[in-house]
């Protein structure tokens, strides 16, 4: 069986299950209450930075608990669907099914995160009537949330299967705290790039700095701070989850299918 028919029967397996419903639902309704909320605010100087701004860090501050809840369902179907022995003796090797839920889960988030910022640009543009909107920054802003979130995905799929659905809730639980703190904060300015959940957070806002209105407000070119905050978030992001990936896909290699609780 080839990768991607393993992706495609994982998808399967998502039908009737809350998965899907988290994958479909959130990146609209997200765009939609963004959009009501800014709806209040008309700055013309800065309106378009505020929306920026809020617009990821709420984003990228809520994948913690998101990821956390989305690979411990994943785990906890398997088990409820027979004791993970269709993991375990199946025809694909088991690093191939442990890759295969993986990387489904990060290409819905990569549809997920551009879907919302696409209608979300729509709404800037039509609802909003913001005239010279940012779209590349936006984009970039999607992409960098992506990679950012890359470990989160790939940490909580081995916590998920090792420990179970409530482990991998509670440490997404405390993610959110740790992004919102140190992350979306000046806490975080000094060590954001050793905190993976802060990784989102930050690597999204850099963007930012390329904006007219930021760079007119400073008085001060942000090109080589723009590139300085990504080269720390980027390098550290892509590393540890292809460590953690490997770890992962070895780790289940190995692993006898014990249920999270025993």
């Amino acid at each position: 069986m080839s990768f991607l028919q393993v992706l495609s029967s994982e998808w399967l397996k998502t039908r009737r299950t809350t998965i899907r419903l988290i994958v479909f639902v959130t990146p609209v309704i997200y765009p939609i209450f963004m959009l009501w909320y800014f709806s209040r605010y008309n700055d013309p100087s800065s309106w378009q930075v505020k929306i920026y701004g809020g617009f990821f860090e709420v984003l990228t501050v809520s994948l913690p608990i998101i990821i956390s809840l989305l690979t411990g369902l994943i785990s906890y179907q398997e088990e409820k669907s027979g004791s993970f022995m269709n993991l375990l003796t199946g025809p694909v090797s088991r690093a191939k099914f442990y890759l295969g839920k993986l990387f489904l889960l990060i290409f819905a988030a990569i549809a997920d995160i551009f879907l919302a910022t696409f209608l979300m640009l729509l709404g800037m543009r039509y609802i909003l009537n913001i005239d010279n909107i940012h779209y590349d920054l936006f984009l970039q802003g999607a992409l960098l949330s992506v990679v950012g979130s890359l470990i989160l995905f790939s940490m909580h799929m081995l916590i998920s299967f090792a420990f179970g659905m409530g482990a991998s809730i509670a440490i997404g639980g405390g993610g959110f705290l740790i992004s919102a703190i140190i992350g979306a904060t000046v806490l975080g300015d000094y060590i954001w790039n050793y905190i993976p959940w802060a990784w989102a957070v930050r690597l999204s806002q850099a963007p930012m700095l390329l904006m007219p209105e930021v760079k007119q407000a400073l008085g001060m070119q942000l090109s080589n701070f723009y590139f300085q905050e990504l080269l720390k978030g980027i390098v550290p992001a892509i590393t540890c989850f292809m460590v953690v990936t490997i770890i992962g896909s070895i780790w289940f290699h190995r692993w006898e299918g014990n249920k999270p609780h025993e």
